[in-house]
């Protein structure tokens, strides 16, 4: 029989703004495409200006956790802001409030500033949390907070300089078993042991130096500095270094072609919770160099990588040589393009990273954590815009990871009374396996746009994993979707609807505890998780131009689908409150 605990609702904050919405609004209404920035070859002078960077005010609680269940991969070109296509115009303060059904406030706060006419500042302040237990399964509670400072300048004779700094404290607690349906009496003090608080507070920092010349024929440089330290748990220092010559080897002066090198480096210094007994102690470093070219009807990048890391066993290939080749093919006076990309590499998996996707995972699974090593990627596709009010993104992707991570959950069959003495540190609890997997990916978004009042958007996902010792690539979906309209009553009243769906995905439980395993045979049980089918309908009323009120009706048909076995999400929730531009 399952036993089912309730998930702390970490997806249903509806700061979602939060997480991934404190970045500046772009948006493309018709398609433009256009290159990367790291593509960006530099044809004009332009003195780059501090990023204004100003939150969504978007409220969407499923985006902010729930990677794998609801989030598909951003292929599509265009974006979205304000009504109209327009961007929002910018202020100096912006700040949203609510509260939940289950007294779950949200709380962010956005200043933007120039202190000089070069000089910008941006802070920031963010908090949810459950002030009552959810009690569908067993108690839990869970809880976030944020602060960010960060400045940028260009005032230096030919350069930028960005730099900042942010806190970060999150709080679960969960206790991942059902305790009507336990098999046995736990006392209270056996259940704070097996079922802690797990609290992860994190500083970091980043500082960034980039040339401001875009002459040809001069060099450009670009490098930043980036710190975190996840407390007690977790180092990490990440230092990047980009340096480019743009130059008129041949053809047309007004499409110049660009050498460049790319540098990378990573330490990483990872503790085990008990003790500090258990160390991952790692080196990364990436050389990339490559070369550019474009002009109105293609865009070329052929590059090199190579990287290499500390060994994880002394079987692993300490440096790897991958390609690094993409390129673009522009017609119709580039309303069409035809892209097509071929890379790989390792990339260092890290402990906060594991945990940002899945809050229940062990604490001590620092001495299992790996470099991946993408031995191939492709990917391919096209992007169009058809009568200027439909945006087409079609793609297919191709990837073959080795030491590519997956979440098992440790199950621990009760036949007997709990010994006296017994602990464990965490009851449900889950942990990493590492396959070499081969995933193809067939993927579609499509924003269409009626009139001025009414735009919709769509995506589709199709994956079909090839893991090699592994049944399936557990909580990995074979299909998602999503739609999403939004419609604009008049120039007060609008309003929004999501649906989200899931479908294919599979779980593996496994008896892995050592107190068990030393009594009792591996169990190995495989189950297909529950569909998910996700709806939420929103609104918001602008009382005038600093004061909107806005309402989220979230899961409307109450649907308790499992991000993780045995932790599924809330059913039915509402939030309301204002939001304030000053």
């Amino acid at each position: 029989m399952k036993r089912h605990i309730i998930i702390l609702t970490l997806a249903l904050l509806a700061v979602t703004a939060f997480g991934q919405h404190d970045e500046q609004v772009t948006v493309e209404g018709k398609y433009r495409p256009k290159v990367n920035k790291v593509n960006k070859l530099q044809l004009t002078p332009e003195t780059p200006q501090p990023t204004y960077n100003f939150p969504s005010s978007e409220v969407n609680p499923k985006e902010a956790k729930q990677k794998f269940a609801l989030d598909l991969e951003k292929i599509a070109p265009t974006g979205y802001a304000a009504k109209n296509d327009k961007l929002v115009t910018p202020t100096k303060n912006f700040l949203m409030a609510g509260m939940g059904t289950r007294v779950s406030p949200l709380f962010l706060y956005k200043h933007n500033s120039m202190l000089t006419k070069t000089l910008g500042l941006g802070v920031g302040i963010k908090h949810n949390s459950s002030w009552l237990n959810i009690e569908d399964y067993a108690p839990s509670s869970y809880m976030n907070n944020a602060f960010d400072l960060n400045l940028s300048t260009s005032k230096f004779d030919g350069f930028q300089m960005d730099g900042g700094v942010y806190y970060k404290n999150d709080m679960y607690h969960f206790y991942g078993l059902n305790l009507a349906e336990f098999p046995v009496t736990l006392t209270d003090d056996q259940i704070a042991k097996a079922c802690p608080r797990q609290m992860y507070n994190t500083i970091g920092g980043h500082l960034g130096l980039a040339s401001t010349t875009t002459r040809v024929g001069e060099l450009s440089h670009d490098a930043h500095l980036d710190y975190f330290y996840l407390l007690d748990r977790e180092h990490n220092i990440d230092v990047g270094y980009t340096l480019g010559y743009t130059d008129n080897f041949w053809g047309d002066k007004s499409h110049p072609q660009k050498l460049g090198l790319d540098l990378g480096f990573q330490y990483d210094y990872c503790m085990g919770q008990v003790d500090n007994l258990f160390v991952v102690d790692r080196i990364w470093f990436k050389a990339n160099p490559f070369f550019e070219m474009s002009n109105e009807f293609y865009r070329l990048h052929l590059g090199v990588r190579l990287d290499g890391t500390t060994k994880y066993t002394e079987e692993d290939s300490f440096l790897t040589v991958r390609p690094d080749l993409s390129g673009s093919l522009f017609v119709l006076d580039k309303k069409l393009e035809f892209y097509a990309g071929l890379n790989g590499g390792r990339q260092m998996l890290r402990f906060s990273d594991v945990v940002n996707d899945n809050p229940f995972i062990s604490p001590d699974i620092n001495p299992s954590l790996r470099t991946q090593n993408v031995k191939l990627s492709f990917d391919g596709g096209v992007r169009t815009n058809i009568a200027e009010i439909v945006d087409l993104h079609l793609g297919v992707r191709y990837r073959h990871i080795d030491d590519d991570p997956l979440f098992c959950r440790t199950r621990v069959t009760m036949v007997t009374p709990i010994p006296e003495g017994f602990e464990i540190p965490i009851w449900n609890s889950y942990y990493l396996v590492y396959d070499e997997t081969q995933t193809v990916s067939v993927l579609a978004n499509m924003r269409v746009k009626l009139r001025n009042s009414l735009t919709a958007d769509m995506g589709f996902a199709y994956n079909n994993y090839e893991p090699t010792v592994q049944e399936y690539a557990w909580y990995r979906p074979t299909m998602e979707g999503k739609l999403k309209l939004t419609y604009d009553v008049n120039d007060k009243l609008a309003f929004n609807t999501t649906f989200l769906y899931q479908g294919g995905r599979y779980a593996k439980i496994w008896n892995d505890d050592p107190y068990w395993k030393a009594k009792y045979p591996p169990v190995f049980d495989i189950e297909k998780l529950k569909d998910v089918f996700d709806l939420s309908i929103g609104a918001d009323y602008k009382f005038n131009d600093q004061v909107t009120a806005f309402a989220l009706l979230d899961n409307v048909a109450h649907q308790k689908y499992m991000l993780y076995y045995d932790y599924p999400v809330t059913g039915i929730q509402f939030f309301a409150g204002v939001k304030l531009r000053f």
